[in-house]
């Protein structure tokens, strides 16, 4: 028995006070990883070559199963005779660290084992796994009549490294709605890079519904048993063809608006499609004041995307919250007899809520009102978010998650952490604008993670589900707020222990690292994506921004919220 250590491609992921003047900065904050979803190299696989050796075969296979053309038609060649048609590569994807694989034979059997960073499920929804993770692969070799090893036994599945998913995979965007059905709930879906048909992939899995952790909080507006009549979505100079089965017939006028939603704005991720043509077998499907072509433009109403005149930059000194306008010039919006060190806006615009500087109270202003109230105490608060029914959702450190409804009960929000030590608490939550998603940091009081749900509402209870991991480097978090639709800033450090600002993509986990001022505290994000964020030290704070890669002192004060 003997070890092999493959040699596979490594990629790396990457993972109060007046008077401070305006005018300085600091020169830094370019990227320390480019985001490689963006840059593609086709994967083209090889056969096998004659006299290849069992590890070497292995190994020949696991690069073939980076290229998908034909249904894995070169990876099907190092398979023996009985496996090549039965073998199923589309049960889902075991992604690794290819900088840590091993092979392990024995006889006529080859064990691949390696650290495992997530999981593909079928569908194409990727998963962070837990850190220590590992994979193990068992593959059985023989020869064939012409004396060539090939592999005969193995699960089904693929395992690829995550340089290969780099190279070989697209993340997309795709749609589901909100209880009410009156906005979109952003998922993703991982395509083959040379998959041609893209558009059918991304329909399919719309049909299909969504992750698993929305599948309890989001709807679907297509009617049970919905399928492609054709089984494929053609594109021709822009225009994508969706011709359903006779099921959506059944729907009402307003679920049909939103299933046609949920397809525009699906299909319009795709670089080559700017329309959607919809039709049910053949016939166009009937909308009152929509076109049969449609585009982005009729289907605004559900727009996941924030507000885009949410570009002004609210911050907090002392007990008071001011707005700050292009010009510089200040103007107060909001004052407690508590000195702050949070704020949120909800969304409508026209209420405050607020954390007092001790952590210990919860404060938020009644429509109509400056003044901020106590509404909750607890022991440890942090950032509160709004959703749209005027909720307050705010965590206790240490002692849970709650919630402040308009009446102004309050009430615990019960979490699942099942994918989770028994020890972790939750440290920080930010709720996503569409009200279904939030990001949550857990804590053990070591080692901070950060986490994605979503928010269940009953009758009786509100519940968040459906906890996951959403990348794997961050050791210490001390702020997170949503900067885009599929992307978290997160304000933390990793193994090299400086605080850095990593924007982690919810679409494959990726994370962009920039370098920020020292004693950066916290951050906020506006409607276009540029990030404010506060530092703070024994005698100052500042607000910086970046501008043509440099962080600039703008004012002194902490960051609040951006309004329109």
């Amino acid at each position: 028995m003997f070890k092999y250590v493959g040699t596979f491609a490594l990629v790396i992921a990457l993972s109060s006070c007046a008077g401070i003047p305006t005018s300085s900065s600091i020169k830094y904050g370019d990227e320390i990883s480019s985001d490689s979803s963006s840059q593609f190299v086709r994967v083209i696989a090889r056969p096998p070559t004659v006299g290849m050796e069992p590890t070497a075969l292995i190994q020949g296979f696991l690069d073939a199963c980076a290229d998908s053309t034909g249904n894995f038609a070169i990876a099907r060649q190092y398979l023996s005779t009985g496996l090549i048609n039965s073998w199923k590569p589309d049960l889902g994807i075991e992604v690794f660290d290819s900088g840590s694989f091993e092979f392990t034979t024995n006889g006529d059997q080859v064990l691949a084992t390696a650290a495992k960073l997530g999981t593909v499920s079928a569908a194409g929804h990727y998963e962070v796994a837990p850190a220590g993770s590992k994979i193990s692969a068992n593959y059985k070799v023989s020869k064939n009549s012409s004396g060539e090893w090939r592999i005969s036994e193995l699960k089904d599945g693929i395992l690829l490294s995550s340089g290969d998913v780099d190279r070989s995979y697209r993340s997309f965007p795709i749609y589901f709605l909100n209880p009410d059905r009156t906005e979109l709930v952003t998922d993703s879906v991982l395509v083959p890079v040379g998959n041609a048909g893209a558009a059918t992939t991304l329909v399919r899995t719309l049909l299909a519904g969504p992750s698993s952790y929305l599948s309890s909080a989001t709807k679907n507006a297509f009617p049970a048993g919905t399928k492609l009549t054709y089984g494929s979505v053609p594109v021709s100079g822009g225009d994508a063809q969706v011709d359903l089965s006779v099921e959506v017939l059944s729907a009402d006028e307003v679920t049909r608006r939103a299933l046609s939603a949920q397809l525009v704005w699906t299909l319009s991720a795709l670089p080559n499609v700017s329309s959607v043509r919809i039709t049910v077998s053949g016939q166009p499907l009937a909308l009152t004041d929509i076109g049969n072509i449609q585009t982005l433009q009729d289907w605004q109403a559900f727009s996941p995307l924030a507000n885009s005149a949410l570009t002004k930059l609210n911050l907090i000194r002392e007990n008071q919250i001011f707005s700050l306008s292009d010009a510089g010039t200040e103007i107060q919006v909001a004052s407690s007899k508590q000195a702050l060190s949070a704020a949120a806006l909800n969304q409508a615009g026209n209420r405050i809520a607020a954390i007092s500087s001790d952590g210990r109270k919860l404060l938020a202003t009644t429509a109509g009102s400056s003044t901020l109230k106590v509404v909750a105490t607890g022991d440890n608060l942090t950032r509160p978010s709004w959703d749209a029914s005027d909720n307050i959702i705010f965590a206790d450190f240490g002692r849970g998650v709650f919630e402040v409804k308009p009446s102004g009960a309050i009430g615990s929000v019960a979490l699942d952490l099942t994918s989770f030590g028994a020890s972790e608490q939750v440290k920080q939550i930010s709720l996503a604008r569409d009200g279904v998603r939030i990001a949550v940091v857990l804590s053990n009081g070591k080692h901070d993670e950060l986490a994605l749900g979503s928010i269940v509402r009953g009758a009786k209870a509100t519940q968040i589900v459906g906890l996951h991991r959403v990348e794997r480097s961050l050791s210490t978090i001390r702020d997170v707020t949503w900067k885009a639709q599929s992307t978290l800033a997160v304000l933390g450090s990793d193994a090299g222990g400086s605080v850095r600002l990593f924007n982690v993509s919810l679409l494959d986990g990726k994370e962009i690292i920039v370098i920020i001022p020292t004693d950066s505290q916290s951050l906020v994000v506006d409607s276009q994506g540029r990030v404010a964020l506060s530092t703070s030290d024994s005698i100052n704070s500042s607000v910086f921004r970046q501008e043509y890669g440099e962080w600039k002192i703008v004012t002194s004060g902490q960051v609040a919220f951006f309004s329109n």
